[in-house]
């Protein structure tokens, strides 16, 4: 029995042996498994990360020391504010005050190494998940904006930071915060969150206790107030409130390199400081955002977005020279929107300003190969107005705005160089019903049209181009509607046009296509396959067995034995002679009949027609850009050669007969410089000097340190 006992046992250790390999098997397989869960979820748990991570932003604090003109840019303003925004820094923030006129002074008060909070309005704010606002009812608030404030009068720094270490303990054994805050130009700590003030009135008693040597006050939310709040956990880090008399600004800690970068819920990288003040607009309660940073970083912001980082170097830096003249006449006292209390938008209505995502190496290049180069006008920075594409000509600045007096440097000039054809927006066909036309009349104020529009009507065009400067709107009661200035017209027309550079008709309009040309009779553009120019259409033959040209009749002068006359538009006019045809400059055609040669000849021509000493300036200054371009094209290597342009005659035709058709060249107002042109030119081998030459009249390039203004 005893030796059977001894097998059994024998084999039962066996067995257990056999289970334990079993056992220790199964765990290895459980454990490769978790294992491979781990690195799949932490591979797709990386790729999720990668995908998150901020865009690279490069090296920018090299234009933090190029000149000392701060700009103040308005990122959310009137019916735009809420009540939160959040911001991002690897480094952490400096808070503290930020005077927003005069020398715009940021001093720091506090540092926070949070890397991720959130301004908001210091009232009783509801918080769900990453969203903040506005609390509808005591029992809806999260975070409450009545406090008890320990008075700190005479404090600094080091003060506030050593009497809320010592305390901090205490109070969160009674279940309070601490929290730093900066109170009408003098350092405070409020204690608490509450929804009501008998709510704070409750604890007073404790806190009072807390610090027997201070006074301490409930005090409630008022217009003016601030807060930072973690973006995290919702937890108050600081409070301000100075009344309006300076704002809360926030700055990123510097990384490594000296930058200061703060990254938007946007999605925008911005440099400088942003300021914070408290704004009602109608129902809207919230904060104005304001960026306040230096002129070069500013310029930065602006190139790639109202051009691109990839276009060629002459334009970009013709165009920081161009960003900068424009943002220095709209700064400080003479600030676009200091009604609102900052100088520019980032929007069109000034200019496109997005932050640092967008800088290389191109624009930095362009910025601090130019910095503080403006244009000026005897000794004058000069207000650079520049706009998408003009379609083959400008316009003078005092024809585009009602109430602009005309200005020497902003003169219409042709520019026969600018592919506005290929370039995108540039050409437009655009059909409208007159019912689609009447609603935009009246939105755009021609409140007195009734029925629907019966004509559109081109009245006068700006001078030297073909801008229109008044329209003629008719409705079918035979109501009119005067529309002046060649900006009036785009906007009135919006969206329906992209310029006041455009001819209309009712089922059909004609036009013309214009196509710069290079030396092998093609059109081409950068990026762009050659194409061959379309034939032009073969012209008539006249009564007088030659063929004739048909020239558009954009400001020529009718005189007969009856009155004087200006046609404004009509289809076409015949130039004939015995020699052919002749192209005349466009204010030099006139008819003369035997009946109406005295009027011609004496005093009865309009001096508002005649433009004597214009018109051979105007010619010595074509013949000189013809020249410049000609020395470009010699002295370039890049450039490429062209023959000019060629004119292409269409019709353009509605799909219903009864609704109104308009074509239409360039995009924007068409006063001053045109971006694509500035590309086409550098392509063409232009300097930035020559480039500006080609658009602004008469200027010089100074540092604008040495202009009339600093």
């Amino acid at each position: 029995m005893l030796k059977d006992n001894t097998e059994k046992k024998k084999l039962s250790r066996d067995e257990k042996k056999k289970w334990v390999v079993r056992i220790v098997a199964m765990v290895m397989a459980v454990l490769m498994i978790l294992g491979l869960g781990v690195t799949a979820i932490s591979i797709i748990l990386g790729s999720r990360a990668k995908a998150a991570e901020p865009v690279s932003v490069i090296d920018t604090s090299s234009l933090k020391q190029s000149g000392d003109v701060l700009i103040s840019v308005g990122l959310s303003y009137g019916s735009d504010v809420s009540p939160a925004a959040t911001y991002t820094s690897d480094e952490g923030f400096d808070v503290g005050w930020q005077q927003m006129n005069g020398e715009r002074r940021f001093e720091s008060l506090w540092t926070l190494y949070e890397e991720k909070v959130t301004v908001a309005c210091d009232d009783n704010l509801s918080y769900s998940g990453d969203s903040f606002s506005i609390a509808s009812s005591e029992r809806r608030t999260d975070i409450g904006a009545y406090h008890l404030e320990i008075n700190c009068w005479g404090y600094d720094r080091d003060d506030l930071e050593e009497l809320i270490g010592v305390n901090r303990r205490a109070a969160l054994r009674e279940g309070l915060i601490l929290i730093p805050a900066y109170i009408n130009g003098s350092y405070a700590v409020r204690v608490g969150s509450f929804r009501s003030r008998d709510e704070a009135e409750d604890v007073q008693s404790v806190v009072e206790d807390l610090f027997p040597e201070h006074r301490v006050s409930v005090v409630s939310p008022t217009s003016t107030g601030v807060q930072i709040v973690s973006a995290d956990t919702a937890e108050i880090l600081f409070e301000f409130d100075c009344g309006g008399e300076v704002e809360l600004g926030l700055t990123a800690r510097e990384d490594r390199n000296g930058n200061t970068y703060i990254h938007a819920s946007s999605g925008y990288f911005y440099d400088g400081v942003f300021a914070f003040k408290r704004s009602v607009s109608g129902d809207s309660d919230g904060l104005m955002i304001v960026n306040i940073l230096p002129i070069e970083t500013y310029v930065a912001g602006v190139l790639p977005y109202e051009t691109s980082n990839s276009w060629p170097e002459e334009t970009m830096k013709a165009f920081a020279i161009t960003v900068r003249s424009f943002t220095l006449t709209y700064c400080g006292e003479n600030g676009k929107h200091r009604n609102k209390g900052f100088d520019l938008c980032p929007e069109v209505c000034c200019q496109v300003y997005r932050g640092a995502g967008r800088t290389n190496e191109a624009v930095m290049n362009a910025v601090l190969g130019t910095a503080g180069d403006v244009l000026t006008y005897h000794g004058d920075i000069v207000t650079a107005y520049y706009s998408s594409s003009v379609g083959g000509v400008t316009v003078n600045a005092e024809d585009a705005w009602e109430g602009t007096k005309p200005v020497p440097y902003l003169k219409a000039v042709e520019t026969p160089w600018e592919k506005y054809m290929e370039h995108e927006n540039a050409f437009w066909i655009t059909e409208v019903s007159p019912s689609a036309l009447l609603d935009r009349f009246r939105q755009a104020g021609c409140t007195n049209l009734r029925g629907e529009v019966e004509s559109v009507e081109i009245v006068e065009l700006a001078k030297n181009s073909t801008y229109i400067k008044t329209l003629r709107v008719t409705d079918s009661y035979g109501n009119e509607a005067l529309i002046n200035t060649t900006d009036g017209v785009r906007t009135s027309l919006t969206p329906y046009v992209k310029s006041a550079n455009f001819v209309v008709g009712k089922g059909k309009v004609a036009y013309t296509e214009d196509i710069v040309l290079d030396a092998a009779g093609t059109s081409s553009a950068p990026g762009k396959s050659s194409v061959p120019v379309p034939e032009k259409e073969p012209e008539p033959e006249g009564p007088l067995g030659i063929e004739y040209s048909f020239t558009d009749l954009d400001e020529y002068v009718v005189i007969t034995s009856e009155s004087l006359e200006k046609s404004y538009f009509k289809n076409s006019v015949l130039l004939a002679n015995g020699d052919g045809y002749t192209d005349y400059f466009r204010s030099e055609i006139f008819a003369i009949t035997a009946e109406n040669a005295s009027a011609f000849l004496g005093e009865a021509y309009d001096e508002q027609y005649r433009n004597d000493d214009l018109i051979p300036k105007r010619r010595t200054e074509t013949a000189q850009r013809e020249e410049q371009e000609q020395t470009a094209q010699d002295s370039s290597s890049g450039g490429g050669n062209s023959s000019g342009t060629d004119t292409v005659y269409k019709i353009a035709y509605a799909d219903d007969s009864d609704n109104f058709i308009f074509v239409g060249k360039g995009w924007g107002h068409g006063v001053g410089m045109s971006q694509w042109g500035a590309f086409d030119l550098a392509v063409r081998g232009y300097t930035a000097k020559q480039i500006l030459d080609a658009y602004f009249y008469d200027v010089d390039i100074l540092n604008y340190l040495e202009t009339n203004q600093y």
